[in-house]
């Protein structure tokens, strides 16, 4: 069976999401083939099942994400779609992110039968500890194969409704128009080096070098990989700068507190997450030993 993964990563979180399914897929015997949606148009047409993952953006789809399914050519057979997603916190109102990539995917005959959310550290709003983001990734990495092995299956499993939820997510897509004024209100400080790492990296080409200074363009789509991996933190993210979130995640284990700087935000909502999730590898687990 051939598996396309179509991914759209904005610091690495989604990538790591969408390599670590890729590499099960393969472990299972199947052809797993990673597509950056950074690259534009892909050809799916030629695989049994396709896979989107994405980060969620103002519980919405990514903009990109969005083109990037309107551009998938229409299917001769219902095809089989599955989504993976990530966000730095676990509430429900993620579940609406999807809503608008559903009735494109209808249209063209695709038809989406399993859906799964994982939370990642944030990279943007405050910075999770090196503790909870290890946490965090040692948790999809053990529920990333059960859920796999699932969509082989052919077991379907979708996320719950959200009452009202097609109204919400329409209502925050506003950060489509929103991120595209404020990110020309970007800038560099004095303390960039031109390495031009932004330049290159940015998935839309919205940041460019004229007369030797670093440029904003008004296609933004807030995706944080500027500002996220500038290696001397320069860049001012707008409106948002007091939300900056600069340098990447060990992953690693450690044995520092597991505190957060903010130790009260959704702090109900990650323990019903942990304790969800624990108890989905624990049943996996106790499955395969009976």
């Amino acid at each position: 069976m051939k598996i396309s993964a179509c991914y759209f990563s904005g610091t690495g979180n989604t990538k790591m999401v969408a390599e670590e399914a890729a590499k099960v897929f393969t472990q299972l015997g199947h052809t797993a083939e990673l597509i950056n949606i950074d690259s534009g148009e892909a050809d799916v047409t030629g695989c049994d099942i396709l896979g989107i993952f994405y980060p969620v953006h103002a519980f919405n789809a990514p903009v990109i994400v969005l083109d990037f399914v309107k551009k998938l050519a229409p299917s001769d057979t219902k095809k089989k779609v599955f989504i993976m997603k990530t966000s730095g916190e676990p509430l429900k109102l993620n579940n609406i992110s999807s809503l608008k990539i559903k009735k494109i995917l209808k249209k063209k005959n695709y038809i989406l039968t399993n859906e799964y959310h994982y939370v990642m550290p944030y990279n943007i709003i405050f910075r999770h500890s090196d503790a909870m983001a290890y946490r965090m990734w040692n948790t999809a990495k053990q529920l990333i194969p059960i859920d796999c092995k699932e969509i082989l299956s052919g077991k379907e499993s979708r996320l719950g409704y959200v009452f009202l939820g097609s109204f919400i997510a329409w209502i925050m897509r506003i950060e489509y128009f929103a991120g595209k004024v404020n990110g020309k209100r970007y800038k560099v400080t004095q303390d960039c080096i031109n390495c031009n790492k932004c330049v290159n990296n940015c998935p839309v080409n919205n940041i460019t070098v004229k007369d030797g200074k670093i440029t904003f363009g008004k296609d933004c789509i807030m995706c944080m990989r500027c500002s996220f991996s500038c290696p001397v933190n320069a860049i001012k993210i707008g409106l948002f700068e007091g939300w900056k979130v600069n340098g990447a995640y060990s992953f690693k284990y450690t044995e520092e507190d597991d505190t957060q700087s903010h130790k009260n935000f959704c702090k109900k909502s990650y323990a019903k997450y942990f304790a969800k999730a624990e108890s989905k590898i624990k049943g996996v687990k106790t499955e395969i030993i009976t």
